[in-house]
């Protein structure tokens, strides 16, 4: 495990250094009104999945119970969900047409098909992840993740326009797939198993409504900003944003493969494994964002200034972006033991008391026409609260399952 833990967080170095590079010469070349459209369409395309509708978290989380116990119709639970996935991907990209993005037809047709064909890659690495295949799972993300930047790059610095980002993106995705074949060929058919279907969106619609409320969260600031904002302040704002989660998101490959263990652990009932999973991979997690937050809020004003030579006075935005990342960094590993624990309601409950308190702050802040800045103190507050209240009902659940032995048989929790 530690070699590959390693090797996520080397591609991810190494893919986040490109991806860096890439992203300045970006928003150094772009005009503050084009990079502000550039991050509007964006905003568009991450909620895009909504219209999964939580069939890629059920099958996550169902796959590995499958796996564990030793079932033949673990084939079958997945060859109906990348079926229905993928029609399901293809039919959310209409609304691409229904909302004016300010693209041409052509580059929504790439944007399309990039997007249908991303779908194909994604459940190919759910694929081998669910079945421990982690090596093989890197190989398709080194493709991914560290060709990709190098292609934006090179195309942007040729053609210097929104455009070819996209598709550079296509490009990227292409190759990709074709990766992705050689190592797992998924099964299409258009016929699904209702039984099956019933099974995944069973556990994972409360999963998708509890990542939908977390993504409509993560977008509410930039969603009011374009608004009732000038597209130059949704620009300072994306832009600020975008540096930071960077370290969210050099997190999220940091315990992905950790998050497959805990999954395992909890579908084998296991939850003295669950609990030290959770708790080991916290403490290497803090390290980690100790590291690399300091190291990002030492070198931010240099940055601006030698390289970016632009959105000067944004230290504190950032400062406080970069603890909205940690929070979001450090929530994670309690709700992934939550949602493959069937503790969905509490999480549900949680979500939605903060995201309409962020709403409403948000509301409020739009009205009287405040600095954007309080967009991240709202966002900030909720969660830091939403922090404690998963992790005391994490604790308060697993030493409940634990009980006296430490182990607790499947048949006894029923």
């Amino acid at each position: 495990m530690k070699k590959i833990v390693f090797q996520n967080l080397f591609i991810t170095l190494i893919s986040k250094i490109l991806a860096f590079i890439s992203f300045l010469y970006i928003a150094k070349v772009l005009t503050q009104s084009e990079y502000g459209a550039f991050v509007y369409i964006n905003m568009i395309l991450s909620l895009l999945p909504l219209f999964q509708f939580g069939s890629m978290h059920g099958a996550v989380i169902l796959l590995p119970k499958y796996i564990a116990s030793d079932k033949n119709k673990k084939e079958e639970l997945f060859v109906s969900y990348n079926s229905f996935s993928i029609i399901l991907q293809a039919m959310s990209v209409f609304l691409l047409y229904i909302i004016d993005i300010k693209v041409s037809q052509w580059i929504l047709l790439v944007i399309s098909i990039n997007y249908i064909l991303s779908k194909y890659v994604e459940n190919g690495q759910i694929y081998l992840n669910s079945h421990l295949q982690f090596q093989k799972a890197n190989y398709i993300k080194v493709i991914d993740q560290v060709l990709r930047p190098i292609v934006i790059l090179a195309m942007f610095y040729t053609y210097k326009n929104i455009e070819s980002i996209f598709i550079a993106h296509f490009i990227t995705t292409f190759i990709t797939v074709i990766s992705t074949i050689r190592f797992v060929k998924l099964k299409f058919k258009f016929s699904f198993d209702k039984k099956t279907l019933k099974k995944i969106y069973k556990i994972g619609f409360f999963v998708y409504l509890i990542w939908g409320i977390d993504i409509l969260f993560r977008t509410a600031d930039r969603l009011f900003i374009s608004q009732f904002y000038d597209i130059n302040d949704l620009a300072v704002y994306g832009f600020t944003s975008a540096l930071a989660m960077n370290i969210w998101l050099l997190s999220m490959s940091f315990f992905s493969p950790y998050s497959q263990l805990l999954y395992k652990a909890v579908a084998e009932s296991n939850f003295t494994n669950a609990k030290n999973i959770v708790e080991s991979t916290n403490k290497k997690l803090f390290l980690l964002l100790a590291v690399t937050s300091v190291v990002a809020v030492a070198a931010y004003p240099y940055l601006l200034e030698f390289i970016v030579h632009n959105y000067f006075g944004t230290y504190y935005l950032f400062f406080i972006l970069v603890l909205i990342s940690i929070f979001l960094s450090i929530n994670n590993m309690y709700i992934y033991y939550m949602i493959s624990n069937s503790r969905h309601f509490i999480l549900l409950k949680y979500q939605i008391v903060i995201l309409l308190s962020n709403i409403l702050l948000n509301a409020i802040f739009a009205y009287w026409h405040f600095d954007i800045v309080y967009y991240g103190y709202s966002t900030l507050f909720a969660l830091a609260v939403y922090f404690l209240l998963i992790r005391r009902s994490f604790y308060i659940d697993i030493d409940k399952k634990l009980g006296p032995r430490g182990f607790v048989l499947e048949n006894e929790l029923r």
